[in-house]
């Protein structure tokens, strides 16, 4: 049976598996049950194999396509209202007025026109949104994020923002056979973190997150520190277009 035939059926014993090694991953790293975020990636997935997996306990779900995405959360937020959703994928200036206040956080602001529009957008709505700044650290050139050299100017020009929670760091590290390749990447992010931390006041916000780690290598990345893992394929099997 594949991944898309078993959450068709209900099973959701695939769902099942990546909590029960996300908790085995926790253990092995001495963390406690719960610090991870298991936020489940559902890009090009129907909003019905959305709601079979949210019936699993799932709450936290990932979407890369604004259009897409908005169209999903106003499809299930009926039956389920307590869904939370992060914009995982990169995000044109001019679309802001579309995802503030529609998702839970915003992972990849790696610009500060992007964050100066997002605030305004947010002060606009009187609410307050949640970011991630997405970190580039390998050579990729169709992955954003910004430089770690330039990471500490953007958080310093962010603490100007009222309406926005700096809340951590994500990363799309290069794609690689060995999990254990992405390895110095999740180092690489919790070190970035903790170095810049001392620029982060509380009212700017936690800056505690490190969104690391993908269906190919979100054990690893949770012995590395993660506290949210971006899991697709694992749970939802490949692309399946439509609605």
């Amino acid at each position: 049976m594949t991944l898309n035939e078993n959450l068709k059926n209900g099973a959701g014993v695939f769902v099942e598996s990546v909590i029960e090694k996300i908790a085995a991953a926790e253990a092995k790293a001495k963390r406690s049950t719960g610090s991870v975020t298991l936020i489940a990636v559902s890009k090009t997935k129907s909003a019905d194999l959305i709601s079979k997996v949210a019936d699993k306990g799932v709450v936290h779900f990932g979407e890369n396509y604004v259009q897409e995405a908005t169209k999903k959360i106003d499809k299930l937020k009926q039956n389920h209202p307590n869904l939370k959703w992060h914009l995982i994928g990169s995000l044109q200036t001019n679309k802001s007025k579309f995802v503030v206040g529609k998702f839970e956080t915003i992972q990849s602001v790696d610009r500060f026109e992007l964050a100066k529009a997002l605030n305004q957008r947010a002060k606009e709505a009187d609410l307050v949104q949640k970011i991630l700044i997405q970190v580039k650290l390998g050579e990729e050139p169709t992955k954003g994020g910004i430089t770690p050299e330039l990471l500490p100017e953007l958080i310093s020009k962010i603490s100007e923002f009222k309406n926005l929670k700096l809340q951590g760091l994500m990363t799309l590290p290069p794609l690689e056979v060995d999990p254990e390749t992405s390895r110095k990447y999740f180092i690489q992010l919790r070190e970035l973190r903790d170095k810049n931390a001392k620029l982060v006041t509380p009212q700017m916000g936690s800056f505690e997150d490190l969104s690391m780690g993908t269906t190919h290598d979100y054990e690893v990345a949770i012995e590395e520190g993660a506290t949210m893992v971006r899991v697709g394929t694992a749970i939802f099997g490949g692309r399946e277009f439509g609605d």
